[in-house]
Parts: C-alpha cells; sequence; structure tokens
C-alpha cells in the first residue's frame, strides 16, 4: 500500500517529465477541440480575440458617452463648484453659532444648527463624488454582460439602485440647504434639477434597478 502511494505521488511530482508532457498533450488536444468546433460552426477563433480587444475600447468611449454618465457628470460638476465655492461661508456660519453658544445665547437651538449643517454638507460631499462613480459603473455593467431580462439580481440593477439611494439622500441634503441658506436658492434648485435628470435616465435605462433586492436592506419591504 505504501509502495503504491508513493509511486502515485511521483507520477504527479513537479520534476517528472511524463507528467507535464502529459499535461501538455491534454492541454494541445483541447485547444484542438476548440478550434474545430468553432470550424464547424463558422467561428473564427482569432478575430474573437482582436475583437474582444477592440470592444473594451469602444465601450469606454461609450461609457463616457452615454446619457446617465453625461448626467451624472453634469451634477458632480455643479455640486463640486457649490462645495468649492462656499467653503469660507460653511466655516463662517459654523464659528457664529459656536459664538452664539459661548455668549449663552439660544445654545440649544445653535448646537443643532451646527449638527445640521454639518450633516447636510457631509452627505452632499460624500454623495456627490460617489454619484459618477456607480453611474459608470452601471452602465460598464449593462454593455459587458448579457442579462436576463427577467432576472433583476445583477450587478447593472444592483449599482443602479445604489445611484438612485444616492440622489434621494442628496436630494434630502440640498434641499436641507434651501433651509439653512436662503440666499444659496439658485445653487440648490440647479443641483436639485440635476438629480432629477440623473434619475430620470436612471430609470430609463435601468427601469428594473427598484426591482433589486439589496441584502440586508430590503428583504423585510420585499415581503
Amino acid at each position: 500500500m505504501e509502495m503504491q502511494e508513493t509511486q502515485g505521488s511521483d507520477s504527479r511530482d513537479i520534476s517528472n517529465q511524463e507528467f507535464w508532457e502529459n499535461l501538455s498533450d491534454m492541454f494541445s488536444l483541447t485547444r484542438e477541440m476548440i478550434n474545430e468546433m468553432a470550424e464547424e460552426k463558422g467561428i473564427d477563433v482569432e478575430s474573437l480575440k482582436e475583437d474582444t480587444n477592440e470592444k473594451i475600447k469602444v465601450d469606454s468611449a461609450d461609457v463616457q458617452d452615454h446619457p446617465v454618465s453625461r448626467a451624472a457628470d453634469l451634477y458632480f460638476e455643479s455640486s463640486h463648484q457649490w462645495l468649492h465655492n462656499n467653503r469660507d461661508r460653511f466655516s463662517e456660519v459654523l464659528s457664529e453659532y459656536e459664538q452664539l453658544i459661548n455668549l449663552n445665547i439660544n445654545r440649544q437651538g445653535s448646537a443643532d444648527s451646527i449638527l445640521i449643517i454639518k450633516d447636510l454638507i457631509d452627505i452632499i460631499s460624500w454623495y456627490h463624488t460617489m454619484i459618477p462613480v456607480k453611474s459608470k459603473r452601471a452602465v460598464m455593467s449593462s454593455m459587458d454582460e448579457f442579462w436576463d431580462e427577467d432576472d433583476f439580481q445583477n450587478d447593472m440593477n444592483g449599482t443602479a439602485k445604489v445611484v438612485i439611494k444616492c440622489i434621494e439622500r442628496s436630494t434630502f441634503a440640498w434641499n436641507g440647504i434651501l433651509t439653512q441658506f436662503p440666499d444659496q436658492e439658485e445653487e440648490a434648485m440647479k443641483n436639485l434639477s440635476n438629480l432629477e435628470w440623473l434619475k430620470t435616465n436612471i430609470t430609463k435605462y435601468f427601469p428594473n434597478a427598484e426591482k433589486f433586492i439589496r441584502p440586508g436592506f430590503d428583504e423585510n419591504i420585499s415581503q
């Protein structure tokens, strides 16, 4: 018994020349079978390799030019510019509330306003960078894979649903900005409009996104 195990081990040893020659023959035979099957079906294997490389390049351009990607970029640019332009303004307002707290003037109201403003800015800051990344991933996924129309549980719909949630939370934050900074109405409305345009495109190109069930989040809702 011991001798048989030793011989079996030797036959698969990395230095065993016969093993590697047999393995090489197996690979060659498999490759020949694939080529024969492809030839019978009129498929040019080499052209498939070229088409795959070309497809990656074309998809990259298509992703950037897709209406969903353009809408996501539009929102990112407008919100990013707003955050940059108002950075000092936020600091000044927060400092004013802190001074009121130190002077014991409307301490609770001022403390609440500080928390609200920080939360609103954090929400907009976080999601405005996530939106274009997730939007383009959803577009890329829709181009790279062939999904079953009846199967909603796929990366395309899952990623698109994440974008929808990002839009909803960002919309909430911008409505909060309207309340906290009435003088920012024009900029807030512009960004809300851009978010609405993005959601319109997401709904158009990913109509089944809302049907995707996120593990740990949506199970109870679907029941």
